[in-house]
């Protein structure tokens, strides 16, 4: 099991499941999100499950904040093992009406934090180091009003895909997760009724990926599409 996990959108939803099931594996997770109160809260729930957690309150769109944060990780056991990007937003709404802020954060976070968080952890990683990223059917297909949150996952595909070139001469592995609808706090905002237990839960997504974080070091797998049994919502 890798020693040092960084896991950007770690407050809440996948991010925070996942730092619950590396901790859980004996990890020591470095959990980002802007939210210290919920860093503070997961660091707690962590430590009274006996495994370690260190939170580092960071704005993954802003690279000063992304910087010191993958310099905190590595300080830890002197490299960087494992960076889930968790982070993300959804703007919903239909791409007329759509604010320019809402449009230009939810590129932000999903994609350029992605950039960011990638730029400055893969220099702390060594042969067997992986990348994960959370993308999602959104970015394979565009649906009604989530034309930002769309834009933001097909950009990270193509980008996980650019970068996997890049690392693999390092051996450093990239994986992007696409996943169907999961129930996370995203939902409670998105009009309309659905029916969320036809949803996968963040825990088992967490499961996925620790699956491939436990893989040989010399194994690539490009990516992981998972989703309920039922299909469509």
């Amino acid at each position: 099991m890798p020693k040092t996990v960084v896991i950007t959108g770690a407050g809440r939803g996948i991010g925070r499941a996942t730092a619950r099931a590396f901790a859980a594996e004996g990890a020591t997770v470095v959990v980002a999100s802007r939210t210290a109160a919920e860093l503070q809260s997961l660091v707690a729930e962590i430590a009274a499950a006996g495994g370690r957690a260190v939170a580092v309150p960071c704005d993954i769109s802003a690279e000063p904040d992304v910087v010191r944060l993958m310099e905190q990780a590595s300080a830890l056991h002197g490299r960087i093992d494992v960076l889930v990007c968790a982070a993300g937003v959804a703007a919903i709404a239909p791409f007329e009406q759509l604010a320019l802020a809402d449009w230009e954060r939810t590129l932000q976070v999903g994609l350029t934090g992605m950039f960011l968080g990638c730029k400055h952890a893969s220099p702390h990683m060594g042969a067997g180091g992986l990348i994960v990223a959370l993308g999602s059917i959104a970015g394979r297909a565009g649906f009604p009003h989530w034309s930002a949150y769309s834009a933001a996952k097909f950009g990270l595909i193509g980008f996980t895909q650019a970068i996997r070139e890049e690392l693999r001469p390092r051996g450093i592995r990239v994986t992007t997760i696409i996943a169907a609808a999961v129930d996370t706090p995203l939902w409670d905002a998105v009009p309309g009724e659905w029916n969320r237990a036809n949803m996968l839960q963040p825990a088992e997504v967490a499961q996925t990926i620790l699956h491939v974080a436990s893989t040989p070091p010399h194994i690539q797998m490009d990516e992981v599409m998972v989703g309920h049994v039922v299909g469509k919502l």
